[in-house]
């Protein structure tokens, strides 16, 4: 019985594994030479139970049985005596049928089993010859047919004959199943609604048998020469008429869309079809049904052609369907992807990935012609199309390179629509691909074809973006560009982030020259005025510079000044920010040549130090005035600039100094500084921080999003506007005069200019903040891993400086978590041993750090404590190598026993605090001695120090406690004493402690106990542990007074007030039996009495508890009653009455 049900089991899997039980049970039966008659019952048990189940209700089942019977059809088991297929197809005949009595569910039953059982025995037979179970099964199948009414069960039902054609073989198909058919398939597009015509049937035998249904077929049946697809009008009606037939059945259309389009394309009618099947399967939309299965077919048809010689299919559509694929690519763009569904959008993938893996193996030329006609379809988003493009130039080689990079430029060039925004955003999308061919696996700039490629390109993008050309083209890019063209301001600034692309490829590459080449060829044209005119100001002094200054820069990058110096990276970057400086000539003059001259001393002044080992005059040595070159050029915004400084900062990494340092800390403060002054009012802005890989997507939905209203400015009109803003709800709009109208422009004006200035100061932050990011990048790269120790040193206070100094909201909680991230890094690296600093210097930044333990910043408690143990630390190791050592001690334990003993001072009164606090509003530029020394230490931070240092650990913790059985603390500064001790009496001071500080411990531990607040669970918890500890002690032991003394103590704090905890009950039975068995002290009855009783009350309590909760909850009934006339008779709930058992006589 298991078998069956497992066959029925709506898990392939497992119906397979009923099938293979119910196998091997029968194999093991027939192999049973005595039990031929019991072998013969249980098959025809097996076979007849299979047949009765081919009617069951579950569509799973149905298909597990026939399944079986079908492989039971299939064995050669000559012990098994199993009935031939053609045996077993007469059993479902006579047992499966449909009587009248028979319901209508029932019959559907019958017929959808018998179709099953015959696809599976002429399955298990495909392999030998069909025409007896043919002969057999088509009869019927046609029977049902007619009989069936239901679409779906007649679509069934011609999907089973399909099967049957595909098994049997073109001959056998034209002999036993076509003849018999023929009434199903039609013979021309006017069917009927009545079944009787089978167009799905037909078209799919059509591609089946493409030689029995040829042309003569057609001339025969149709009237013409092939299946018509849409010639003329009436017909594209007709046809869009038989799709709608089948809107209701989505998979039935679904393969009749596949096998019409599989018509088309062998037929060569897809120019007149497709047309149809998109207006048809698109007009509701792509996120609809109809629409999924256009996308599938497009997908379809795309891999269709990957493996065949022609491409016509791919271009026919392309060229058919220009609305059909803007709609797809509107769908993928990141406005679209907000607004469509999931599965459109991981169609619409599909579709582009079997595109482009199809044209990936064509030649250029098709490729290219096929990527075009894409790119035309594309009318405002290309975001999909960076993939397609990217599996163009995967394979190309050097030859072809050269073809492709002319094919984008012409391109480029041509102006192929008249929106001027829309042609930008094209051309910005071939400027993209233009600058992605350094990145092709054949592109090598070692090699001289690939270099002079290169340098050709860059040369164009230059002379398009700073020149215009008068009707004349240099001689060697005339195969590139043939003739003038006209470029807006906008796709000029992007051909110059494309050239900081270039130039940022060979930066990488630890090359310059083509760049230098480039710049070189740029002079002559800005001389030569009458062929090319400069598109950038300062033209004039631009020339008189270079005529004055070319020759000694040019000398300098190229001469022996460079080369002497004795590091190849130095070198290489030195010669890379000349080049960055002479390109920035053309967008700010005045800023380039201070790059310039400053350059040129910089180099100077190197080469004097590194070389020539000699001192300079200037008060700034060579690495400086470098480094602030480079946090010059870091404030661009361009993203590619800003990686090439971050290459060029790696390379110098190692000349840095302490000065130069201090630069670009000093950048930061100075910065957040300015934000303080000037942004005030925008502290509750949020930060709309975009990062620089999502540009593109950001760019798009901007320009989709033109129209949108700004909110903000809309509400600030309005207050402006007050009364006089139209209501929703009124009728007519209220008329003013001249001068009211006059009294209302100022005020609308003003809510203009409020907006703009806040906008502003919102992109000013942004990009302030992007900065800072940048320069603690390189901060972190050098105090992270430099092993000279003054650079950390130097580099602690500012940036927690710069921490507490940003103001707490959204827009800077990014940087405030970034630099909160550094320091924590910075407190777990190794101490180096190169540059270390002074003694003095580390007690002062270890001063500083106490002083903020009290102080409320960003700094966080756990950050402020691990960067304290690193200065500990480094004030120890120095004070060792300085031979101060007893020094330092004596000045970190001083500083936090002094903090802590503020911390435990009662609390300041409410005016004492606000005057505290006007002081230090006052004052809180820099933190004087009189602040220093008042600071209070956090006890976490003692808890952080006693673990890392526990050799200093007595006197801190003897001091705390003495200071605590002052009569002034109170109860809970004594229990965070108390909490501090326990967590500094480890394993290692048990085993000896001082002696001083025990008794002060018990004593302690004494005046908690008498304190009737300490009976709480908190404290009385940690009273409890530490006592414990104490009586673990080694070194000295605890004598018998002192014994007696915390018991009795103990003993006060348990009647002091009732425990009602159970754990804390069982840690106080505990501890009292500890002090019984050690120091054979007596224990007061009462109090052993008070916790063992309350033990067992609470257990018994409990135990009551647990009942009542099992106990069924009784049902809330209301009293009904039922009315016989005037008589109320009241009805007896019988779940009331108690359940007495039941008596038994026998």
């Amino acid at each position: 019985m298991d078998v069956y049900w497992e066959l029925s089991d709506f898990d392939i899997h497992t119906r397979q594994q009923g099938m293979e039980k119910l196998l091997k049970s029968l194999k093991t039966l027939s192999s049973d030479d005595n039990n031929e008659k019991s072998v013969s019952s249980q098959i025809d048990y097996t076979i007849s139970r299979l047949i009765k189940g081919l009617v069951s209700n579950r569509k799973c089942a149905r298909i597990g049985y026939a399944a079986t019977l079908g492989t039971l059809a299939s064995l050669t088991d000559h012990q098994l005596k199993i009935p031939s297929a053609d045996e077993l197809i007469s059993l479902v005949q006579n047992k499966l049928t449909t009587k009248k009595e028979t319901g209508v569910e029932d019959a559907k039953n019958v017929r959808i089993g018998r179709v099953l059982s015959y696809i599976a025995l002429a399955y298990t037979q495909k392999d030998n010859d069909l025409s007896i179970l043919l002969q057999k099964i088509i009869p019927d199948l046609l029977l049902i047919r007619t009989q069936e009414t239901r679409r779906r069960l007649r679509a069934f039902i011609d999907a089973s004959i399909i099967q049957l054609a595909k098994w049997s073989g073109r001959k056998l198909f034209k002999k036993e199943i076509l003849p018999h058919i023929q009434k199903l398939l039609p013979t021309n597009w006017q069917m009927g609604d009545d079944g009787t015509k089978s167009l799905l049937l037909f078209v799919s035998l059509v591609n089946l048998y493409p030689k029995i249904f040829n042309q003569e077929y057609f001339q025969s049946h149709w009237n013409n020469n092939m299946l018509p697809l849409g010639k003329t009008n009436d017909e594209q009606m007709i046809i869009k008429k038989s799709l709608q037939s089948f809107d209701n059945e989505l998979h039935l259309l679904e393969q009749l869309c596949h096998e019409l389009l599989v018509y088309a394309i062998r037929s060569q009618q897809l120019t007149l079809f497709w047309p149809i099947l998109v207006d048809e399967l698109s007009n509701i939309g792509l996120d609809s049904n109809k629409g999924h299965i256009l996308l599938d077919l497009i997908t379809f048809c795309f891999q269709e052609q990957e493996n065949s010689n022609s491409i016509d299919t791919i271009e026919i559509i392309l060229d058919s369907s220009e609305t059909l694929f803007r709609e797809i690519f509107d769908l993928l763009s990141s406005s679209g992807r907000k607004m469509h569904q999931q599965a459109s959008i991981v169609l619409s993938k599909d579709a582009f990935e079997k595109f482009a893996h199809t044209i990936a193996n064509r030649p250029l030329e098709e490729r290219l012609r096929l990527f075009e006609k894409l790119l035309n379809c594309a009318n405002k988003n290309y975001t999909c199309l960076h993939s397609v493009a990217n599996f163009i130039t995967e394979k190309l080689t050097i030859d072809e390179l050269l073809v492709y990079i002319k094919y984008i430029i012409r391109l480029f060039c041509a102006t192929s629509t008249d929106d001027e925004s829309a042609l930008d955003r094209r051309r910005h999308f071939l400027l993209e691909l233009l600058s992605n061919i350094c990145h092709c696996s054949s592109f090598n700039l070692k090699d001289n074809t690939c270099g002079i490629l290169f340098e050709n390109i860059l040369a164009i993008c230059v002379l398009l973006a700073n020149f215009k050309l008068h009707n004349h083209i240099p001689k060697q890019y005339r195969e590139f560009l043939h003739e003038n063209i006209e470029i807006s301001d906008v796709t000029r600034e992007h051909i110059e982030d494309i050239i900081y692309k270039f130039l940022m490829y060979e930066f990488h590459e630890n090359q310059y020259e083509h760049s230098f080449n480039v710049f070189q060829k740029s002079i002559n044209w800005l001389q030569s005025t009458k062929h090319f005119s400069p598109l950038f100001k300062n033209i004039e002094e631009i020339k008189l510079y270079l005529n004055e200054q070319s020759k000694e820069l040019f000398q300098i990058i190229q001469g022996n000044m460079i080369q002497s110096l004795p590091d190849e990276k130095l070198r290489l970057a030195f010669q890379q920010v000349f080049i960055l400086s002479f390109y920035d000539l053309f967008v700010d003059f005045n800023r380039a040549k201070q790059y310039l001259d400053d350059l040129m001393t910089c180099v100077k002044n190197a080469r004097t130090q590194l070389v020539l080992k000699k001192k300079t005059k200037e008060e700034s040595s060579w690495i400086e005035v470098f480094i602030d070159i480079l946090l010059s050029m870091d404030t661009k915004k361009q993203h590619d600039i800003r990686s090439i400084i971050k290459k060029i900062y790696h390379q110098i990494a190692p000349y840095v100094n302490e000065n130069a340092l201090k630069l670009m800390l000093q950048t930061i403060t100075v910065e957040n500084e300015s934000d303080d002054e000037d942004n005030d009012d925008d502290e509750d802005e949020d930060d709309d921080d975009e990062s620089d890989e999502d540009q593109s997507d950001i760019e798009e939905e901007e320009l989709m999003e033109n129209d949108d209203v700004n909110e903000d400015l809309r509400q600030a009109v309005e207050k402006a506007l007050g009364d006089a803003v139209a209501k929703e709800d009124q009728e007519n709009d209220v008329d003013m005069d001249d001068e009211a109208m006059l009294r209302l422009d100022p005020l609308i004006a003003e809510a203009f200019r409020s907006q703009i200035k806040k906008s502003s100061n919102i992109k000013i932050i942004n990009e302030k903040l992007h900065h800072q990011f940048r320069v603690l990048d390189l901060i972190e790269s050098v105090i992270k891993k430099d092993e000279r120790m003054r650079f950390v040193l130097i580099s602690i206070r500012p940036l927690i400086e710069t921490l507490t100094s940003l103001p707490n909201t959204s827009a800077y909680k990014t940087m405030i978590e970034r630099i909160d991230s550094i320091l924590c890094h910075l407190s777990n690296r190794k101490i180096g041993h190169l540059d270390m600093p002074t003694t003095d210097e580390c007690i002062e930044l270890f001063r500083y750090l106490t002083s903020l333990a009290g102080s409320r910043t960003k700094l966080t408690t756990e950050t402020l404590s691990k960067v304290s143990m690193f200065v500990i630390k480094l004030c120890l190791h120095v004070g060792k190598l300085e031979d101060r050592l007893a020094g330092v001690e004596e000045t970190i334990l001083t500083m936090y026993e002094g903090g802590f003993l503020r911390f435990l001072q009662p609390n300041l009164s409410k005016e004492k605090t606000e005057k505290k606090k006007n002081k230090q509003k006052d004052d809180d530029e820099d933190v004087d001695e009189s602040m220093i020394h008042q600071a209070v230490v956090h006890p976490s931070i003692i808890k952080e120090f006693l673990l890392r240092f526990p050799e200093y650990g007595t006197r801190l913790m003897l001091l705390m406690v003495q200071t605590a059985l002052k009569e002034t603390i109170n109860w809970k500064k004594r229990n965070i004493v108390c909490g501090t001790l326990n967590n500094f009496l480890n394993r290692k001071q048990s085993d000896h402690m001082d002696e001083k500080l025990l008794k002060a411990t018990i004593d302690l531990l004494v005046t908690m106990c008498n304190d009737p607040k300490s009976a709480k669970m908190g404290s009385l918890h940690v009273i409890t542990v530490l006592t414990q500890k104490l009586l673990l002690i080694r070194n000295p032991t605890l004598t018998e007074k002192q014994a007696s003394k915390l018991l009795n103590a103990v003993s006060i704090a348990i009647k002091t007030k009732p425990i009602n905890n159970d754990k804390q009950r069982k840690q106080l039975l505990n501890l009292l039996q500890s002090f019984k068995k050690r120091f054979q002290l007596t224990i007061n009855e009462d109090v052993m009495n008070m916790l063992t009783m309350k033990r067992k009350l609470s257990s018994i309590t409990t135990t009551q508890n647990n009942e009542t909760n099992n106990k069924p909850k009784k049902l809330k009934t209301n009293p009904t009653n039922v009315s016989n006339g005037d008589n109320q008779v009241s009805i007896v709930d019988c779940r009331q009455i108690p359940f007495k058992g039941i008596n038994v006589k026998t």
